[in-house]
């Protein structure tokens, strides 16, 4: 079966499940009546402890922030910000490439985007920063190189790309001294 007749196949059974009139609560399912509305009055008092819970924990986060001041630097958010930073994207791209094993199109796809990704952030940062954000963008920079410039041309069958054999260390330190400089 073609793909695109499985997808049609899947949406018109999703639109007819959507469309349907039965009613989604099961018989003697509760319902909302005066005793929950009761206690959900009930539990509004009890909000105000917790608000006031809140607001201490509100001062400790406020401590916390101080901790990391340094991070409010848009360079450094860019890099260890986020909810997958670009510090770990490269961490676990140094780890893949190290491997010396074949990278699949998405892995390479990866490796091009986090390259694209810092070089962006590079133009941004100061003299400092751009100077270790492009030791760390090295090994991806290489790897991209290889490819385009067909160093490295991938597998016919698989459509892998083996890379030659580059060098992260020095990427992984350059991340550790940017960070160490984000932070304070």
């Amino acid at each position: 079966m073609k793909k695109s007749t499985v997808i049609a196949l899947l949406a018109l059974s999703l639109s007819a499940a959507a469309c349907t009139t039965e009613d989604p609560t099961p018989p003697g399912s509760p319902t909302v009546d005066s005793d929950v509305a009761g206690e959900t009055a009930d539990m509004g008092s009890e909000t105000g402890d917790a608000a006031e819970e809140t607001g201490d924990m509100a001062g400790e986060t406020g401590d916390m922030a101080g901790e990391t001041g340094a991070m409010s630097d848009p360079v450094c958010e860019d890099v260890f910000g986020g909810n997958v930073p670009l510090a770990e994207r490269a961490d676990t791209n140094r780890e893949v490439m190290s491997t010396g094993d074949a990278l699949d199109k998405a892995e390479y796809g990866e490796v091009n985007l986090l390259k694209q990704r810092l070089e962006r952030v590079a133009e941004d940062a100061s003299s400092d920063q751009a100077g270790l954000i492009e030791r760390i963008n090295a090994p991806f920079v290489e790897a991209s190189s290889a490819v385009q410039d067909g160093e490295v041309t991938p597998d016919e069958e698989t459509d892998e790309v083996t890379l030659p054999e580059i060098d992260v260390e020095d990427s992984a330190a350059a991340q550790d001294e940017l960070e160490a400089a984000c932070q304070g």
